[in-house]
């Protein structure tokens, strides 16, 4: 129920004069480095634009993201539920993560072309909120039973976080749609340290948006 609730938040800010409004939907791909989770990322998902007006150059993009799960390896000290006993272990964390985000797009190198269909370029900026599902696993690596190594910590959780976007991009809009380019920018709290804010993701982005009225 969660992961619905910003999409009927978003829902009732594009529902007004829907039928009068130019709309555009689309596909999109990226890549980047999860300064938050620590890792490289990959990422797909779906877009619904809407602009604002006729008279208008700002347009509204809610956009549904999964990203691909990350795995993180690393040494850790697990102490007993006692206290008394510290144990080295190697950690493995795997991280499934899904999201949406409510942006703000407006142009500031625009070219109108013939057709009514435009090019250039174009800045953004909105929110977004992620949930992510963390499994963790530790292994001790001083003890083993044969090949196997001994299970010493078990765990699941989940992290929900509102997220600050930003973003630069350029399309070129043709009568098959806007093919468009991005580079992508959130910031928030880190998912291991909540008190601690900073650039959570860096990224390239390549997707397809295709216009039902032109502009």
């Amino acid at each position: 129920m969660r992961i619905l609730l910003p999409l009927f938040l978003s829902a009732a800010v594009f529902a007004p004069g829907a039928a009068s409004a130019q709309w555009a939907v689309g596909l999109l791909g990226g890549l980047g480095q999860d300064h938050g989770w620590q890792g490289r990322t990959s990422w797909m998902g779906a877009l619904a634009e809407r602009r604002m007006g006729d008279s208008s150059s700002f347009v509204l993009r809610l956009t549904g993201l999964a990203f691909t799960p990350v795995e993180r390896v690393y040494k850790e000290t697990v102490v007993a539920d006692d206290g008394t006993v510290g144990v080295e272990a190697v950690m493995h964390e795997l991280i499934g993560r899904g999201g949406v985000q409510l942006s703000m797009r407006w142009p500031f190198l625009t070219v109108p072309c013939e057709g009514g269909y435009h090019r250039g370029a174009y800045v953004m900026a909105g929110a977004g909120w992620e949930h992510a599902w963390v499994r963790q696993a530790g292994y001790a690596v001083q003890e083993e039973v044969g090949a196997e190594s001994i299970l010493v910590r078990e765990r699941r959780w989940t992290v929900d976080r509102l997220t600050g976007h930003a973003a630069v991009g350029a399309q070129y809009g043709t009568r098959w749609g806007s093919p468009f380019l991005e580079v992508q920018m959130n910031a928030g709290p880190m998912p291991y340290d909540t008190g601690l804010w900073g650039i959570t993701l860096v990224g390239l982005q390549l997707g397809y948006r295709y216009v039902f009225v032109r502009r």
